[in-house]
């Protein structure tokens, strides 16, 4: 009997031991997953190739950016007051307008020929309704006539484009 209890004890120990044997498995296991995932964080950075490539390509975006065309030179007409071609009503049109022209010999030469740029804007902006240029796809279609009018009296390739600094119908 003494030798069943003590085989007995023998088994309740063994059944302890198991549970704890399981916790320092267990254990040992996790510091070892984390020992792994923070030598990997650490020390698994971007390679000096793959650095070297990063440098490479933000340098080459910087380029592009600075060879982007330059902005040409500002010309700003007096504001233009107009009114709008509507027969059931009385609308006007203030407007600025802006030039962006190409040099500064485009400039003096726009200068120069600003009488009939004005005048042609002028008869093209009373010629139309305030349908035509309330929406945004009119205000467009106006700025390229604009463009075409002006590029006309002083020379193909010397307007780069047409600004509106004020837009306002009433």
């Amino acid at each position: 009997m003494a030798e069943e209890k003590e085989k007995e004890q023998g088994q309740e120990e063994e059944k302890k031991k198991k549970p704890l044997l399981m916790f320092i498995i267990i254990g040992v296991v996790v510091l070892l997953a984390a020992g792994g995932g923070a030598y990997f964080l650490l020390f698994s950075g971007p390679s000096e190739e793959k650095i070297a490539k990063e440098v490479a390509q933000e340098q080459a975006q910087t380029d592009t950016v600075e060879a982007a065309p330059k902005i040409g030179v500002m010309m700003q007409l007096q504001p233009f007051v107009v009114n709008l071609a509507d027969p059931k009503a009385r609308h006007f049109l203030k407007t600025t307008i802006t030039l962006e022209l190409r040099t500064d010999k485009d400039k003096e030469r726009a200068e120069k020929l600003l009488p009939m740029i004005r005048n042609d804007i002028i008869l093209l902006l009373s010629s139309h309704t305030v349908e035509d240029v309330i929406t945004m796809e009119g205000k467009i279609r106006l700025r390229d006539e604009i463009v075409a009018r002006i590029s006309r009296i002083i020379g193909e390739n010397r307007l780069i484009n047409v600004y509106f600094s004020q837009f306002v119908v009433q």
